[in-house]
């Protein structure tokens, strides 16, 4: 019996080594600086890093950013995550919410329905991140507005109950549909330079938390 416990604590010692030395390699910690550890700990940190590994199938020239602190005025405004793609520019806003999802594109507010009939009132995430976009075309007059897509994001803990989109720059689904939504975006409207140019721009707003980590280069996949 005592073997037996001392060969699973060397299994679990070595997968946690073995976690912790591949956890380094990925797009998630070059971008944040987050450790395995902190991924394992922070709920936020944990969506982040989920966010990262289904748009790593993306496919095509890209470039991933995340926690962009933007300052407007007297204010920051954040954007949790950017995808530079060749088919366009991708604005992100991440939801963490665990009920039942209702709203419509023109709505000014959405409901979280949960349990025991409660229900949370929140402001629609689409218009947010039309704001955040306008936000960025400040940035970058010279880039062609129609290239900025809104792309809205839940966890996977809630469910959407009634959801209404009528724009066909607008989506809005799950993290767990991101790996499904990446087969849907094609068109080259953004050549590699382009997009390292707005990445070189947007990387000094970037927020890690260790902010002496080295960007990647770009990625190409086919």
């Amino acid at each position: 019996m005592t073997l037996f416990i001392l060969i699973v604590l060397i299994v679990i010692i070595g997968y946690f080594i073995f976690k912790l030395y591949s956890h380094d390699n990925t797009t998630f910690y070059q971008l944040t600086g987050y450790s395995y550890f902190d991924v394992l700990m922070n709920k936020n940190v944990r969506t982040s890093y989920q966010l990262i590994k289904e748009l790593e199938h993306v496919q095509g020239t890209k470039r991933i950013m995340v926690n962009l602190q933007l300052p407007v005025h007297n204010e920051v405004q954040t954007i949790d995550a950017l995808l530079l793609h060749e088919s366009g520019i991708y604005v992100m806003n991440v939801k963490e919410k665990t009920g039942w999802i209702n709203g419509r594109e023109q709505s000014i507010e959405w409901i979280e329905l949960l349990h025991k009939n409660q229900k949370q009132v929140f402001n629609n995430p689409i218009h947010e991140t039309k704001r955040l976009i306008h936000t960025l075309k400040d940035q970058f007059p010279e880039v062609d507005g129609t290239l900025f897509e809104t792309v809205v994001v839940f966890t996977n803990d809630c469910s959407f109950q009634q959801v209404e989109i009528q724009s066909s720059n607008v989506e809005v689904l799950k993290i767990v549909e991101l790996k499904k939504w990446a087969t849907t975006i094609e068109g080259k409207r953004l050549s590699d330079t382009d997009i390292e140019n707005l990445y070189a721009t947007l990387e000094t707003f970037m927020h890690r938390k260790n902010t002496t980590l080295r960007s990647k280069a770009v990625t190409t996949t086919n």
